[in-house]
């Protein structure tokens, strides 16, 4: 072969090497390696920034919002691309409210890419910026939580940090199905590998969170809200809570705090005092260790234990009936019934009323109290435990126990929330009702009530009895203890009513932490209390009124009592059909809508002429006036006030 022939062959051979060579290396990084050039591709022509999702609303039982997001954006800024920081910040604040120097420093940080302005600003203000077109400022969709019905229930919804991150409430424990799915916004670089934050390539739509359903009444919270702030001004108290449950299903209708952020019903452990004296009792029924016939001597009030005395706070020199023990809270016939139960008896129905362990609330910090077993009592732990002393206990677990003899023996497991649904409001699931197990028999819970009804009716709790419903409850006063010693003149009040009585629909359970008025007992500081709430309560739901009691109405704003204005039996004489002097006197109907005030004056044995439309706003004669010959009461209606 001719030399210039081998020297092209082998320039030939070398270039189709080289080719091959380059070939090789480009379907190395077009197809073996795609996916990692690709990303460091990704990286060097922009970055991405998440986009938060909408937070699912929290709401009440009549899906009335407590918490919600509302549209907003957020403003930030990149330093690095701002050339103006001082013109930037005067320009900013025209549109939102900022101190100017300030913020000017903030984006004169060249060492910064991200500088927040404003992690929520109003829709129309955040359209406004994005329309001045300021060069390094960015303006992206976010939100804003409210609060619609204001601070109402804010110890049970909780609250979030500021880049909405939840700190306490259902926002925490339930905030996997309220954050929903953040999407993704890419930025671009230019040339010179500048981010520009405005300039969006890439989207990724996020999915909004569900919303969560409570079992709580927002009328009820606020009611018991506003009554529990009125009693511990009142009273001079650190503070307290207002436990409301519907016994049939453990719905926590209202579950009050103060102080308003705090938790004190599943955290705060305290000493029940007399109010643990329905288990006391009820376990000495059901285990038939005493009957309805059972009479205690009590020594006029003093019975010995190991160390010294339990006393009563009403000695009697007579002996007492089981009514009469319990509707006087005497402490020695208590501590004389516990000895006929024994301790492990005693133990396993404290245990099966739920005492010593947590409720399983859907809430963080619950504590489940204090409950020593048998073998490390003392030597007059049977005693006292039956009493209320020497057991911590939450307001959530007397609650619920008390909520178990309204519900003829069967515990509840208590139910703050009762559904979880999606943006569309579909139900996605549900919380049934459940039951925990049955603590007494039905007839063991059925003489129970009547025996809390004669607390109310003839005993210690009569500051919470109300005319024309059957209430029945039981008052508590508890020691402060500190070191293993009560602590002088600080107590704990308690009150726990059912109402009403025959056919309870609500368990209310109110406690005063430390009051330092004229009373530190159960029954005058906190049977008021319920007796506002559900009197407040009753004027709502009209159907919990009995027939004969025509309305109730507020007044005092600081203390707000309710006073019941009954048609059968107020002592001050207005009965229908009530003679003054021969004639009739007519009832009070001012409030009440047509029909329900022509009832009442039909039962009256009166005659009635109406004008207008609404409810009654003015009657003619007044409630309790006389009525003339013709026995006619004119009403004038209107709307209501």
């Amino acid at each position: 072969m001719k030399p210039g022939l081998v020297r092209l062959s082998i320039l030939l051979l070398s270039f189709l090497a080289f080719l091959g060579l380059l070939i090789g290396n480009l379907a190395k990084i077009q197809i073996a390696e795609h996916g990692r050039y690709k990303e460091i591709a990704a990286k060097q022509h922009g970055f991405i920034r998440r986009i938060p999702a909408k937070r699912g609303a929290i709401l009440d039982r009549n899906h009335r919002p407590l918490a919600a997001t509302l549209p907003a954006y957020r403003v930030f800024g990149d330093p690095r691309v701002i050339t103006d920081p001082r013109g930037t910040a005067s320009a900013l604040a025209k549109v939102i409210s900022t101190d100017v120097r300030r913020l000017a420093g903030k984006l004169s940080d060249r060492d910064s890419r991200y500088q927040p302005i404003k992690l929520a600003v109003d829709v129309e203000k955040g359209l406004e910026i994005k329309r001045l077109g300021l060069e390094g400022i960015c303006v992206e969709p976010s939100g804003r939580r409210v609060r619609p019905l204001g601070d109402v229930a804010c110890n049970l919804v909780g609250c979030l940090s500021a880049y909405e991150d939840p700190l306490s409430g259902i926002e925490l424990t339930l905030d996997c199905e309220l954050r929903g799915k953040p999407g993704i916004r890419r930025y671009l670089k230019d040339a010179l590998g500048t981010a520009r934050p405005c300039v969006e390539a890439v989207v990724e739509v996020p999915v909004a969170g569900n919303s969560v359903v409570l079992a709580v009444d927002a009328d009820l919270q606020f009611i018991s809200e506003r009554a529990l702030e009125a009693a511990v001004d009142l009273h001079g108290a650190k503070g307290g809570c207002v436990v409301i449950v519907a016994p049939a299903s453990g719905d926590i209708l209202a579950m009050a705090s103060v102080p308003g952020k705090g938790n004190f019903p599943v955290r705060s452990v305290f000493e029940p005092g007399s109010s643990m004296k329905i288990c006391t009792f009820a376990a000495a029924l059901d285990l038939g260790r005493v009957d309805s016939t059972a009479v205690f001597d009590t020594n006029g009030g003093r019975l010995e234990v190991p160390g010294g005395w339990i006393r009563d706070d009403h000695p009697q020199a007579h002996p007492l009936t089981l009514r009469q023990a319990f509707a006087l809270s005497s402490n020695v016939a208590a501590s004389m019934i516990a000895r006929r139960i024994g301790r492990d008896d005693f133990y396993r129905c404290l245990r099966a009323f739920g005492f010593g362990s947590k409720t399983g609330l859907s809430l963080e910090g619950e504590s489940r109290g204090i409950l020593r077993k048998p073998d490390e009592w003392s030597g007059r732990s049977l005693e006292t435990v039956a009493i209320g002393q020497e057991i911590g206990v939450t307001a959530i677990q007397l609650t619920m126990a008390y909520a178990a003899i309204a519900n003829g023996g069967l515990l509840m497991e208590p139910r703050l929330v009762k559904a979880i649904q999606d943006e569309s409001g579909r139900i996605i699931k549900r919380y049934p009702a459940k039951t925990v197990r049955r603590v007494t028999r039905r007839e063991t819970a059925a003489e129970m009530v009547r025996l809390l009804e004669s607390v109310v009716q003839e005993g210690t709790g009569t500051p919470a009895d109300i005319d024309g419903i059957r209430v029945a409850g039981k008052t508590g006063t508890g020691q402060k203890a500190m070191h293993g010693r009560y602590i002088d003149g600080k107590y704990y009040s308690v009150f726990a009513g059912l109402i009403p009585a025959d056919r309870p629909e609500y368990v209310c359970l109110v406690v005063l932490d430390e009051p330092s008025g004229r009373s530190h007992y159960g029954g005058p500081v906190c049977g008021p209390v319920f007796k506002e709430i559900m009197c407040t309560l009753m004027k709502k739901e009209k159907s919990l009124l009995p027939d004969d009691c025509v309305h109730l109405t507020m007044r005092s704003a600081t203390v707000r009592q309710v006073v019941p204005a009954v048609v059968s039996s107020s002592p001050t004489g207005l009965r229908p059909g009530a003679a003054r002097s021969g004639v009739r006197v007519c009832p009070a109907v001012e409030g009440l809508t047509l029909r329900e005030a022509t009832r009442v004056l039909v039962r009256a044995g009166l005659e009635w002429r109406a004008s207008g439309t609404g409810v009654v706003v003015g009657q003619w004669p007044g409630a309790g006036e006389q009525v003339g010959d013709r026995n006619v009461c004119k009403l004038s209606l209107g709307p209501a006030r």
